[in-house]
């Protein structure tokens, strides 16, 4: 009977999108997708919503992915007519709030991917939090059409 239940619980934690040891009971992520780019790109984008659903306020200090050699949290800026993507070191996620990473905005930049992605693919994404706990995520890779992503500068 134990085994049954670990069977069923294991199961229902990978439908879920979410392994047991990553599990954070404060923070929900929600609709992760990265954007597909061509088969040599270095740089691909992130986008996700962070969900508080905890009793204090919750700090992202960082990303993560084993499918990059390095990922961070950027927002878009227009100076002079020009969208430069600027990093951000934290992010603050209000009591019962939301925050959303999205094309124009916060994102995410996943920087040199570790092996081929394309639509259909996915990536593993990890949220590091200040409090130390880590949420981990699959992040299907999608294509899109039209400029939601403006050309940018470093």
């Amino acid at each position: 009977m134990k085994t049954c239940f670990f069977h069923v619980f294991a199961i229902l934690t990978l439908l879920a999108g979410i392994s047991p040891a990553s599990a954070d009971p404060d923070l929900q992520i929600s609709e992760p997708w990265i954007r597909e780019a061509p088969p040599t790109a270095r740089v691909l984008a992130g986008y996700l919503t962070l969900l508080n659903t905890g009793d204090s306020t919750i700090t992202v200090t960082a990303i993560s992915s084993p499918d990059f050699e390095g990922a961070e949290i950027h927002r878009t800026v227009i100076e002079d007519g020009v969208a430069r993507m600027l990093p951000v070191n934290q992010l603050e996620i209000p009591v019962s709030g939301q925050l959303t990473l999205e094309p124009g905005g916060l994102h995410l930049m996943l920087f040199d991917p570790r092996r081929p992605l394309a639509e259909g693919g996915s990536a593993t994404l990890t949220i590091h939090r200040s409090n130390g706990s880590n949420l981990t995520t699959t992040a299907p890779v999608i294509r899109k059409t039209g400029e939601d992503h403006p050309h940018h500068h470093h």
